[in-house]
């Protein structure tokens, strides 16, 4: 699956345009559905789970505004695309009152369309981020994730923190060397930093954050591979 493709449902009744609209959405790389009307919506079947939804508002059975207005109550983050035939500025501010994200005016250019649902893709990509980012509590030595909260070590909340803040998110051997000897008189083994950046990852996993969790660069460093908040 590519990295912006996107799952959308197309709600709309002209059998030729939902055929064309469905084929230039696929064409760009997205996964697609279409029906009809409101009520076929959860008829969908095989687990399709839209990111967004593209909707006519002169529907057969419920009016578009009103299922605007369902789907956003139901589902906040999701992007929704109204397209209509209601050009006037009244119909706009009523669409995007009712939760749309983008009114566009029929006929769509389909280099409108599919800019519009890129943008709302970036925005739902940062939103899924932020859903998974973690929180390092430095004062109860604790790492809330999606998965629960998971005790560390002081030594975790060392490395960790290092990581989070450094350029990149990568630290040389060298600098989590220093990190982890702090303190001591001599610096520590290669097995050292690795049992330590191990367990360290089995930890970030428990939480809750998306594997590889710590990456290692070869004969280089280590690199961070997911979101921390330090708070």
């Amino acid at each position: 699956m590519p990295e912006a493709a996107l799952k959308i449902l197309l709600v709309e009744d002209n059998d030729e345009l939902r055929a064309a609209t469905l084929a230039f959405l696929q064409n760009q790389g997205h996964y697609v559905r279409g029906v009809t009307m409101a009520e076929e919506i959860n008829d969908v079947a095989g687990g399709f789970v839209p990111d967004v939804y593209v909707i006519d508002l002169n529907l057969p059975d419920e009016d578009g505004l009103s299922l605007t207005r369902r789907l956003r109550a139901a589902h906040p983050d999701v992007g929704i695309v109204i397209t209509t035939a209601r050009a006037q500025i009244g119909d706009k501010v009523v669409g995007y009152e009712s939760g749309a994200d983008l009114y566009l005016t029929k006929p769509v250019h389909p280099k409108e369309l599919i800019a519009g649902i890129a943008s709302l893709g970036k925005r739902l990509r940062v939103a899924s981020v932020r859903d998974k980012a973690l929180k390092l509590e430095l004062s109860r030595l604790k790492l809330a994730g999606p998965d629960g909260m998971v005790d560390l070590t002081a030594s975790d909340v060392q490395i960790l923190c290092a990581l989070a803040r450094a350029p990149g998110q990568s630290l040389e051997r060298w600098q989590l060397a220093a990190i982890i000897g702090s303190g001591s008189d001599s610096a520590p083994t290669t097995g050292t930093m690795e049992m330590r950046i191990a367990r360290l990852r089995k930890k970030l996993a428990s939480a809750g954050a998306d594997q590889p969790t710590i990456k290692a660069l070869h004969k280089v460093g280590y690199t961070l591979c997911c979101q921390v908040v330090i708070a």
